[in-house]
């Protein structure tokens, strides 16, 4: 008898990869915003931004800055303040 096993959670694809690195590296260049806070989670073409920022502007920010990059269909900012 051989043993199996399924994973509980799927492996990130190449694209999911791809996708949270583009909003990390565009989060991380952004001049207006202090992103070293902000996780970068992708499911799918859905990314979801978590972590903390100083202030309300910026966290709006981060959103706006994520939808901007090809690949993104929907963000989910949980990000908070603090």
């Amino acid at each position: 008898m051989t043993a199996s096993f399924s994973p509980k959670t799927a492996r990130p694809t190449a694209e999911t990869i791809d996708l949270e690195v583009a909003v990390e590296n565009a989060l991380a260049i952004a001049e207006d915003i202090d992103g070293a806070d902000v996780f970068v989670t992708a499911d799918g073409p859905k990314i979801v931004l978590s972590g903390w920022l100083a202030t309300e502007e910026e966290i709006d920010r981060a959103g706006e800055i994520a939808v901007t990059i090809c690949g993104v269909t929907r963000v989910d900012n949980q990000i908070v303040r603090g």
